[in-house]
């Protein structure tokens, strides 16, 4: 009777200690998946950010401002294209040599299986010179709208990180943990590692396990006994794959700390069972005092796993067969208050009871396919009190043996990830001022020193520039004047010979040559005086201005320009004399700086329209050409001082803006409309006197 009151105690402590195991495996393994896959979508995001980024310097100053940003999760941000060349990595200075991810073996095999894999790769761990820790590589494809790779966003997490993630945990201090790299059968992560066997673990292939047997396989976890590859001693061993990622988590117990299985099973139970014999009372009280300790420390694991159940915002729940709810953690909870105002509680039917009943028959069939030994992700929007959330489900078939008896569900709450994602998408702004946030004071006030130093050299050579325009301006005033005087001794001398032949029986072969010395001497008093109004400096506004003869003064002045690329003028005058009140030499300074803009748009031929008509009480004057035309995203910058769309030492940036200046001291108005490859129309609005 002792005996089988032993039996049954010892096989449910064992059940116990099993159980304890595979939940710790399922743990682990949920918890890598989730934080690889969120590692991969943050890479992915910054390594798009990265290609469409041109500028090195740029470039690394974005990278190093996202790595700000994941400090707590990884050591580095880089970007390597197909060939293996490091275009940029924090850490480093613009200007330094970087590395071939080809050149070492450590880095080159991870990265060539990175190019044949659609998604995240991790490499081997290893000790990086630079960085006082073993590292996890990642590596992430960067792919073009055609699919194909055109750069590897490469990347570290801190090793002594992934050791104090396990450790916050709390699991059960006899379990080891392995994470293995299946592609190169070398290992990643052991916890816990005394700090000197890091070099003969850590990144190599010596943890083979020998001598393995195959307990039993449940949901995709392998159960196992052997000898342990570090200690030689029987240990039982229990792994899984890590899904979609190239590792394999493998959880080793010692013999002695596993009471069903670590006691080599079959030769504990002949001695307990002699023992019994022997003295079955005083056994069954001592086994159960320990049955307590042991049952007391697994509730204690129990509750600390709870706790981590608990701990997650994602949601957890547990069904069974019938698709009724078994268990769930708080998140699941809030999350059902918050869309369907639905409080849980065991051996619910779910989806009897919520509200949206298309969304039910979709998880319905989510749980159908759980059921039929499937596992799977997907990713759907759900109706929110605030707005539609979107969730990732994860749904995990729960095996008894072979048989599936309900399914583990597993929600990840990637509303915001979704969001940020479509901005990014979109706009490209979201994480770039999310980093700009962060950068420190001091780098933002150096950058503003640095575009004001900039501004301050292209504006002084831009005043250098206005300065030789207005002294130009000055020294063609006293050209125009001094050129008067040799035309009017022109004019008069060719008077006085027209009178000497005036008795010269062929006097009339004489006046065709009189007719060309006359139209020269016009033409060229008619440029002097263009010249004079142009270069005009007073102030005063109260002259009479005949804008037609200012029109046709500045026309004057352009002819060679004009007629050098054919470019045909056609005037269209009001027939009455348009005088205003105003400063002559600066009205001829607006439209010769307009004219002059309308020829340099044209390239070879085209047409120039003046325009003039009374309107009302206003007088206008319309100015159109069929040039090159303005975009329409600059048309409202064109009289900002400084703003030109002409090469370097082409243009100050200044005509438009003076133009602008001197329309308003005439109280006029200045109205500019274009359409690229069509031309421009300036149109200028004065009050009739």
């Amino acid at each position: 009777m002792a005996s089988s009151a032993f039996v049954y105690i010892f096989s449910d402590a064992k059940r116990d200690q099993v159980s304890d195991l595979m939940y710790t495996v399922k743990v682990i393994r949920s918890y890598y998946e989730l934080s690889f896959h969120q590692w991969e979508l943050s890479l992915l995001s910054v390594g798009n950010r990265l290609m469409e980024i041109d500028d090195p310097g740029e470039r690394l100053a974005y990278a190093n401002r996202a790595l700000e940003v994941y400090q707590k999760e990884l050591l580095a941000f880089g970007l390597a294209d197909t060939s293996g060349q490091v275009l940029t990595f924090t850490g480093r200075r613009l200007n330094d040599t970087l590395p071939d991810l080809r050149s070492s073996e450590d880095t080159r095999r991870s990265f060539d299986l990175t190019l044949e894999r659609d998604g995240i790769t991790l490499g081997e761990s290893y000790y990086f010179e630079n960085v006082a820790d073993w590292i996890l590589p990642i590596r992430v494809p960067i792919r073009n709208d055609q699919n194909e790779i055109i750069a590897v966003n490469t990347s570290a997490i801190d090793y002594s990180s992934l050791v104090s993630e396990l450790a916050a945990f709390g699991f059960n201090e006899t379990y080891l943990i392995h994470l293995k790299n299946i592609d190169f059968n070398t290992t990643q992560l052991y916890y816990p590692l005394a700090s000197d066997q890091y070099k003969n673990v850590l990144g190599s292939d010596k943890l083979d396990y020998q001598n393995i047997d195959t307990v039993g396989v449940t949901d995709g976890i392998h159960m196992m006994v052997g000898k342990h590859p570090l200690t030689g001693s029987d240990c039982m061993i229990v792994c899984t794959d890590l899904n979609p990622f190239n590792h394999r988590l493998i959880i080793t117990v010692p013999g002695s700390s596993v009471y069903g299985l670590i006691f080599e099973r079959f030769k504990i139970g002949l001695i307990v069972y002699l023992i019994l014999l022997i003295s079955s009372f005083i056994l069954y009280w001592y086994l159960r005092k320990n049955l307590k300790t042991s049952l007391s420390k697994v509730r204690t694991e129990q509750a600390n796993l709870k706790s981590i159940f608990e701990s997650t915002s994602s949601v957890i729940g547990l069904f069974d067969r019938k698709k009724q709810l078994l268990e769930f953690n708080s998140a699941f909870n809030d999350y059902s208050v918050m869309t369907d105002d639905l409080p849980l509680h065991k051996n619910m039917d779910l989806l009897k009871q919520i509200k949206h009943q298309e969304s039910a028959a979709v998880f319905s069939k989510f749980m159908d396919r759980a059921l039929n030994g499937e596992k799977f992700q997907e990713v759907i929007s759900y109706p929110g009190s605030q707005g539609e959330l979107t969730f990732r489900f994860t749904y995990n078939p729960v095996y008894d043996e072979e048989e599936v008896v309900g399914f583990a569900f597993f929600a990840e709450d990637i509303t915001e990830i979704r969001s940020y994602q479509q901005q990014l998408e979109e706009y490209n702004k979201g994480l770039e001022q999310k980093v700009f946030e962060r950068t420190q004071e001091l780098g933002r006030k150096n950058r503003e020193l640095e575009e004001g130093y900039q501004k301050l050299q292209t504006t002084q050579q831009q005043l250098i520039r206005a300065e030789k325009m207005a002294s130009l301006g000055i020294l063609s005033a006293g050209i125009g004047h001094e050129i008067n005087n040799p035309l009017n001794f022109i004019k008069h001398g060719a008077i006085s010979l027209k009178e000497q032949l005036e008795s010269v029986p062929n006097k009339k072969d004489y006046d065709q040559y009189f007719e060309v010395i006359e139209e020269g001497v016009k033409r060229a008093s008619a440029i002097v005086m263009g010249l004079s109004h142009f270069s005009r400096t007073g102030e005063a506004m109260d002259e009479s201005c005949d804008l037609h003869q200012v029109l046709d003064n500045s026309l004057t002045l352009l002819t060679n320009r004009l007629k050098s690329k054919n470019i045909e003028i056609i005037k269209s005058y009001d027939a009455d004399p348009f005088v205003i009140p105003g400063n002559e030499g600066k009205l001829h300074q607006v439209f010769t700086n307009i004219i002059k803009n309308a020829e340099q748009a044209i390239f070879d031929k085209g047409v120039i329209r003046i325009v003039s008509s009374n309107r009302k009480d206003r007088v206008v004057i319309e100015i159109s050409d069929t040039g090159t035309g303005i975009d329409q995203s600059l048309l409202q910058k064109v009289t900002d001082p400084f703003f030109t769309t002409k090469g370097p030492g082409e243009g100050t940036g200044l005509g438009l803006f003076i133009c602008q200046m001197i329309i308003d001291d005439h109280d006029a108005q200045l109205e500019i409309t274009s359409e690229k490859g069509r031309g421009t129309t300036f149109v200028l609005s004065f009050k009739a006197t």
